[in-house]
């Protein structure tokens, strides 16, 4: 049996920075696929993300799985400061 991200059209996230600086910033996954870059600290995921980094800028980019939350939680500034490195799954047969 195997594991893969649930898959909706479009999913609203909130991007945490890379390191300790930089702002997290509202984004929208488009897919989803298989790291091929396997760590102990990064997700087997990685997320093709749109980003609006500035005001007139569109960004796209791939996220790994462990930097990315659920539009369904708090506003950026009382995100919790560990979750989950994997994204949400179901089973494949």
């Amino acid at each position: 049996m195997e594991l893969a991200p649930i898959d909706p059209s479009v999913r609203h996230v909130w991007v945490r920075p890379q390191g300790q600086h930089g702002e997290t910033l509202p984004g929208l996954v488009i897919s989803w696929q298989r790291s091929l870059r396997r760590t102990v600290l990064a997700s087997d995921w990685v997320a093709l993300v749109a980003l609006v980094p500035f005001g007139d800028s569109l960004l796209l980019e791939w996220v790994g799985a462990e930097r990315l939350v659920p539009v369904r939680d708090p506003a950026p500034a009382e995100l919790p400061t560990e979750r989950s490195n994997a994204p949400a799954v179901r089973r494949t047969a």
